[in-house]
């Protein structure tokens, strides 16, 4: 297993009792995500709806790739990457174009 940086951004932070990453140990995406759950068990019901499905408004990224092009929870990981947990961004005009990677427009 390797040691993964999992940031929590906006709102999720404040479901962590205000942290804003955590450390765990994991392989997949998958891994990091139940350990991050283990940690911080009020983040569950705000990742997945009740059928254990990911919600639609929580966007994942694996280093700075979006896990919807990667392969979603199976996305392996190795150690020191970095996941960040962002909410969805809705509304606006759609000018600025659609964001592939974490933090660039496509």
């Amino acid at each position: 297993m390797g040691n993964v940086t999992v940031k929590l951004h906006g709102a999720f932070s404040e479901f962590a009792g205000g942290a804003r990453s955590a450390t765990v140990d994991a392989t997949d995406l998958a891994g990091a995500l139940a350990g991050l759950v283990a940690r911080y068990p009020t983040l569950a019901e705000r990742l997945r709806d009740e059928h254990g499905k990911m919600r639609d408004h929580v966007n994942i990224f694996a280093n700075d790739e979006d896990i919807r092009y990667l392969e979603g929870e199976r996305t392996q990981l190795r150690d020191g990457d970095i996941v960040h947990i962002v909410p969805a961004v809705s509304g606006g005009s759609g000018r600025f174009g659609r964001f592939g990677r974490f933090g660039e427009r496509g």
